[in-house]
This record gives C-alpha cells, sequence and structure tokens, in this order.
C-alpha cells in the first residue's frame, strides 16, 4: 500500500548531486596531479642541493690535500661516497653515475649546478644550450624539461 504523504527523491535530483559530485572529484584530482609534480620538481632541486653540500664536503678536502678542482662530477661523489645514487623523481630510476651531471668550484666554494634526469634538467637555459646553473639562482623555475 502506498500512502500519500511518502517522498522520495527524483530522478533529476539524483543525477543533479551525481553531476556535482562528479565536478568537485575532477577539481579534486586535478589539484592532487598539480601538487604532487610540484613536489617532484622540488624534489629534483633538493637534489641538486644535496649535490652542492657533498661538493662541498669534496672542495675542502681537495684543499687540504692541495689540490685544485673546478669540476666535481656526480660520479666522483658517488665514488667518494659523499652522496648516494640519486633517484630521479620524475621517472622514479637511479640516475646512473657518469660525468654529465657535475657542479663547478672555485677553491672550497661550489658556484653552479649541471644535474641532468631523465626528463628535466637544471644545465639548459633559454636557448637550449647547456649552461650551468648558479646556485644563488637555484629554483623550481630554473628546471627545463629535456
Amino acid at each position: 500500500m502506498m500512502i500519500e504523504n511518502e517522498r522520495g527523491y527524483t530522478l533529476v535530483e539524483l543525477l543533479a548531486v551525481i553531476v556535482i559530485l562528479g565536478i568537485i572529484a575532477v577539481i579534486a584530482v586535478l589539484a592532487v596531479n598539480n601538487i604532487i609534480e610540484k613536489s617532484k620538481q622540488q624534489a629534483f632541486v633538493a637534489n641538486a642541493l644535496t649535490m652542492k653540500s657533498s661538493a662541498q664536503y669534496y672542495a675542502k678536502d681537495a684543499m687540504l690535500q692541495e689540490r685544485q678542482i673546478n669540476k666535481i662530477t656526480y660520479k666522483e661523489l658517488v665514488e667518494a661516497k659523499l652522496i648516494e645514487p640519486i633517484l630521479d623523481p620524475h621517472s622514479k630510476t637511479v640516475m646512473t653515475p657518469d660525468d654529465t651531471s657535475y657542479v663547478l668550484a672555485d677553491g672550497e666554494s661550489v658556484l653552479s649546478i649541471c644535474l641532468l634526469g631523465d626528463q628535466y634538467n637544471l644545465c639548459t637555459n633559454e636557448d637550449g644550450e647547456q649552461e650551468e646553473i648558479p646556485f644563488s639562482t637555484l629554483s623550481i623555475q630554473s628546471l627545463k624539461k629535456n
């Protein structure tokens, strides 16, 4: 038996709620993806700062041994056990220690970096030419897509 005062939601009302929830879900997913990408970029810059710290120790050690070093490669830092192999935050692979990523030093001062990842790098200028990024200007904006 049906009672006259029974009320429910119409199909149109239910569809409107589902559409609104869908829109909210899409906005949330886009916002989270943007946050994740920014975090990956910050992690890449943090890797560069880690290389800087390791290179400072390496340069100071070289000064104590009366060696002049201008270019300290990622490979040298890994071999000296001053840094662990870097995990590229974008590709989630370990960057192979090689001579293409390096830090430039002048005595004990570490001046600039060239860090090449799988998808991004900290080593090119607006013209696409390879140019080290000074640590004084290092930021997420310094990242360039390969």
